[in-house]
């Protein structure tokens, strides 16, 4: 008799799993910022922060443990843990209460500047670096965009665009990992960027559920009152923003140039103001516009330039320091 069994599905090519991953780490994680809009309408915004950081690192680790991965130990553990603190511990609260009062799009535009700050910081100190021409060129032009940006409120105290107070938290957010992933290349981490990104992400998590119960949030939030958009905007942050779009990310720095993996640095702001404009209801003026053309111009000019190579990828988030790459941000 012939065989009735349905065949296999031919594997997918590697050129197609190359462009889903593209499509990850551009489009889901631009699409966060506007997905955190979201989730914290209903949920406060550390608790979110803190459900969310929680939910993926256990995924991670989860899936870690699945693979057979090998599992940190003493100082491992501990730095692992700081640096998802200094990471996607302060950098994502930054950028989630920013988001409460600062257009989702231009808090992604203020996010894309880490860059900048990877450049200035490994310029300064006992390692530093003196930045090369096109890199001094960026770090002008960057800081000029974000002057350009935020200025004229910081000057008048009050901007019909934005906050002026609340648009340097997310920059504050922005110094924190940029310093962080410098320091995390002169500490013992894990082995496995999967492990190293879990451990961060629970700790962070975490950590961020105690301050959540310590200001009284747990208090006085009820799960019943949670709608439905912002619970799946929660896990949609968790899985897909992420775990999914990390793991592309990895998937991505083993395949393909570095450089090309640093696209996601600008395209990300790109997409988060698109989406902020149409689906949010975000004003976008000449000014900031403008603003945005010349950081995006100056991230541009640094990353070609090779900074990201000097200060590297952060691996306390989960990614050994590739040649070219850039420090994953996770939204």
């Amino acid at each position: 008799m012939p065989d009735a069994r349905v065949p296999a599905p031919p594997p997918a090519s590697p050129r197609a799993l190359i462009l889903l991953a593209f499509a990850s780490i551009w489009f889901v994680w631009g699409s966060t910022f506007l997905v955190i809009r979201y989730a914290i309408a209903d949920i406060p915004p550390v608790l979110m922060c803190g459900l969310r950081l929680a939910a993926a690192g256990a995924l991670l680790l989860a899936w870690a443990r699945l693979r057979g991965e090998a599992w940190p130990r003493g100082r491992e553990l501990w730095n692992a843990s700081l640096v998802g603190v200094l990471l996607p511990g302060i950098g994502n609260t930054a950028v989630t209460l920013a988001i409460g009062h600062v257009p989702s799009g231009l808090v992604a535009l203020l996010v894309s500047t880490i860059p900048l700050w990877m450049g200035l910081l490994v310029s300064l100190g006992p390692h530093a670096e003196p930045p090369g021409r096109r890199v001094t060129v960026g770090l002008v032009l960057g800081f000029a965009g974000i002057v350009l940006l935020i200025g004229p409120g910081l000057l008048t105290g009050r901007d019909a665009t934005l906050s002026p107070f609340w648009a340097l938290v997310p920059i504050a957010g922005s110094l924190s990992w940029s310093w962080g992933s410098l320091w995390s290349r002169r500490v013992p981490l894990p082995r496995s960027p999967l492990v190293s990104t879990g451990v961060g992400l629970l700790a962070s998590g975490l950590g961020l559920l105690l301050i959540s119960a310590a200001v009284g949030d747990l208090a006085r939030w009820r799960a019943a009152d949670v709608g439905p958009t912002a619970w799946a905007s929660l896990a949609y942050l968790s899985v897909f923003g992420s775990v999914l779009a990390f793991t592309a990310y990895i998937y991505l720095l083993g395949r393909v140039a570095p450089a090309k993996v640093a696209t996601y640095a600008f395209v990300n702001p790109i997409v988060a103001m698109f989406l902020g404009f149409v689906f949010g209801g975000e004003t976008l003026t000449p000014r900031t516009l403008l603003a945005a053309a010349v950081v995006l111009a100056a991230v541009w000019l640094i990353t070609r330039a090779g900074a990201a190579a000097k200060a590297p990828v952060a691996r306390g988030a989960g990614v050994r320091a590739e040649p070219g790459a850039m420090p994953v941000r996770q939204q």
